[in-house]
């Protein structure tokens, strides 16, 4: 008999399933620019039935907000739109210039901005 052995492949891939079956897994499109001026759009798609609508719309957000984090920017979310078949969250989102603090302290907070540009669409197929 020849010994179990586990390939490095193998080993290299379990704490990603693992991963994906506590917290859920997504795929997420490239940002997309839609005008050339600060609007982008990103698609995620949950690619594991554990995770939630709400965790995917959380993680398509954090996607955006590190997007324009990178570029020094604040994330203004514009649209959003969730579909089920397949679960599926859009969201258009422009990055706007960082004003001394007013995006940041919300987020750090929890506090929904006074003003907001957001339209929640469900998407029914």
């Amino acid at each position: 008999m020849q010994p179990f052995v586990i390939s490095r492949a193998t080993t290299l891939l379990a704490p990603l399933l693992a991963a994906c079956a506590l917290s859920g897994c997504a795929n997420f499109s490239e940002v997309v620019s839609v005008d050339g001026d600060d609007n982008y759009n990103l698609i995620a798609t949950g690619i594991s039935y554990t995770m939630s609508m709400a965790q995917l719309t959380n993680a398509s957000r954090e996607k955006a907000v590190a997007y324009c984090a990178g570029q020094d920017r604040d994330m203004q979310l514009r649209q959003q739109a969730r579909g089920w078949q397949p679960m599926q969250v859009e969201l258009d989102f422009r990055c706007l210039p960082r004003q001394a603090g007013t995006l940041r302290t919300e987020l750090q907070t929890g506090q929904q901005p006074a003003l907001s540009l957001t339209r929640l669409q469900m998407i029914t197929k």
